[in-house]
């Protein structure tokens, strides 16, 4: 699959690497994640995932920690990685 970072999405990596004490564990997780989406493998073998019924069909939300999400949106043969942050964080998106 086809991977497409939104805007939002490197901001808040660059946000999220910038504030955590130690961001190696987020970056490695977040790798993993990207790695099996692009990779057609199962991501919910790995990671807590949900849907994100609200938004329509498509949309997911995935644990890459236990206090970070991605957001993301599966349009056909594309994965469009959206948003991320702190759970309490993302609540207002």
């Amino acid at each position: 699959m086809r991977i497409r970072w939104q805007d939002q999405f490197k901001e808040d990596f660059k946000s999220l690497e910038k504030h955590l004490k130690d961001p190696i564990p987020f970056k490695k997780a977040l790798n993993k994640a990207v790695t099996l989406l692009q990779t057609g493998k199962n991501l919910s073998r790995s990671f807590p995932v949900n849907r994100l019924i609200k938004r329509g069909e498509g949309w997911f939300y995935c644990y890459l920690t236990s206090d970070i999400v991605m957001i993301y949106k599966i349009p056909g043969k594309t994965v469009k990685l959206i948003a991320m942050g702190r759970i309490n964080e993302m609540y207002d998106r």
